[in-house]
């Protein structure tokens, strides 16, 4: 699977739960708000938990390669 396909089907899981009225206005009481942010929060929260190891040594990298430090492929 790639990773536009994950991206694309992540959007979709978030965009299943949202109905379609919330798009109409703004709920300043907050209750149709909560409804929608906290199940993308928890799906954030979830990706992050499942794939923390690889988004922190990916930003690793990425810090090593603009600082021009040797990366771990070059170390071995």
């Amino acid at each position: 699977m790639r990773r536009s396909d994950r991206a694309v089907g992540f959007v979709l899981l978030l965009l299943t739960g949202l109905p379609a009225h919330a798009y109409a206005y703004a709920d300043p009481s907050g209750g149709t708000l909560f409804r929608l942010l906290m199940p993308m929060l928890g799906a954030l929260w979830a990706m992050w938990m499942i794939l923390a190891n690889r988004i922190r040594n990916g930003v690793s990298a990425l810090y090593r390669k603009l600082r021009g430090g040797e990366t771990e492929e070059t170390l071995d």
